[in-house]
């Protein structure tokens, strides 16, 4: 199971902590390692927002959840992305939603098991493993070149860049603390959004709303253009109805 906080304790958090900018300021003592003030701070309100998520009344909880931040700070939300929301290539295999979730979860699986590892070097390991171009992914018929071909050189320089950091905090954090962060990256260090994902309920709500002709704000600044589209059909509008 991977435990994981909503967009709304992501954004508190960040905005309790300052982001990364502030951390190199000041300095404190955290179970015998020296951090700076403001990341000992951003950890305390941390393990506040995983514990109302229920995190740590959950088997691993917090391995899990630094595994779920690691997976998404070194590999979903990078140029892997890119390489799935493109067209496939006479070189590079469809990357569907199928394919990349099943990957996601390979992977999440192999950072828990390498936060429970106590190989100096586990994370350089992780990083060979999501970066090993022949292998066949479990699950998937194809390989990261099959899948990945364009933005290969992105996606290594991307995951490497992701794993130095982690390594560099991981000397500098108590144990704890270092699972504490490799959640909390993510909410620190992306935009506020649902796990990496657009707001999409929002972003459709929104949509139609515009197309109905409905949201006077829009319509003041671009009426012109929508006049021009025409109003939604009915079988949209019905659509939204009965799933919404």
């Amino acid at each position: 199971m991977v435990t994981r906080v909503d967009g709304r304790a992501g954004a508190e958090l960040r905005q309790e902590s300052g982001g990364f900018g502030g951390w190199e300021s000041r300095v404190r003592t955290r179970g015998g390692k020296t951090v700076d003030a403001e990341l000992a701070e951003a950890l305390s309100r941390g393990r506040q927002l995983l514990e109302q998520q229920g995190v740590f009344a959950t088997e691993e909880g917090l391995r899990w959840a630094a595994a779920y931040g690691i997976m998404l700070s070194v590999w979903r939300n990078g140029p892997i992305e890119d390489a799935h929301a493109s067209r496939p290539t006479s070189r590079r295999k469809a990357l569907h939603d199928g394919t990349m979730f099943a990957r996601n979860t390979w992977i999440t699986r192999q950072a828990f098991d390498v936060l429970g590892s106590d190989d100096r070097f586990r994370l350089y390991n992780l990083e060979d493993l999501i970066l090993d171009r022949n292998a066949v992914w479990p699950g998937c018929d194809g390989t990261l070149t099959d899948f990945g071909w364009g933005y290969l050189g992105e996606i290594k320089k991307h995951v490497k860049q992701r794993i130095d950091f982690f390594a560099h905090y991981e000397k500098k954090l108590t144990p704890d603390d270092f699972l504490v962060l490799a959640f909390c990256s993510q909410a620190l260090m992306s935009h506020v959004d649902h796990y990496g994902m657009p707001k999409w309920p929002a972003c459709v709500e929104a949509a139609v709303l515009r197309l109905r002709g409905e949201d006077e704000a829009f319509l003041a600044g671009c009426g012109d253009r929508m006049k021009s589209i025409g109003p939604a059909p009915d079988e949209v509008s019905a659509d939204r109805i009965a799933t919404g």
